[in-house]
């Protein structure tokens, strides 16, 4: 039993019924997430990502908003993301066996390349060109290692083999 809620088994029964809340899919780092429901949860944020770029898109060309508020929304738009997305491969990291820290690294070479945008020399255009490659090269070995590797198919340190949805309501 859990000793924070007695009326709930610990393990994977507990696992398995925390398994389909979007609370824990978008804001926890605990578990494992497989392929599947991976891709679906990358591409509802992709969509969100699209959708405010086009929207700030448009009230630019309106007139309803300058270049700096375009991109100044476009900016908070991608910081509300980046807890979501950083738990989403945290946890595929974890069901690939390895650890989710290196669900940092992508985030990492943003804030870098942020920063170096803040504080480095205006002139200095190799660096940011090799932060900008960086970036590229790191955000699509990403993608494709979390896309297409298959998880470990038995517990590992990070817990069980997600399973299938569970149906019905949930405890």
């Amino acid at each position: 039993m859990d000793p924070r809620r007695p009326d709930r088994p610990t393990g994977e029964a507990d696992a398995g019924a925390r398994r389909g809340s979007a609370v824990d899919l978008f804001l926890g780092f605990e578990g494992r997430l497989d392929r599947e429901r991976w891709l679906g949860a990358v591409a509802l944020l992709l969509g969100l990502l699209l959708a405010a770029h086009l929207l700030t898109w448009q009230l630019a060309e309106a007139g309803r908003i300058g270049a700096s508020g375009r991109e100044a929304a476009r900016v908070a738009v991608q910081a509300f993301l980046l807890v979501p997305w950083t738990a989403l491969d945290w946890k595929r990291f974890h069901d690939l066996g390895q650890p989710g820290a290196l669900a940092l690294i992508c985030p990492g070479l943003f804030a870098v390349s942020r920063l170096w945008d803040g504080i480095g020399p205006m002139d200095d255009e190799m660096v940011r060109t090799a932060l900008s490659v960086a970036q590229g090269v790191v955000a699509l070995w990403l993608a494709l290692t979390l896309a297409y590797r298959a998880g470990t198919p038995a517990p590992n340190p990070y817990g069980v083999p997600p399973g299938p949805p569970q149906p019905g309501p949930r405890p």
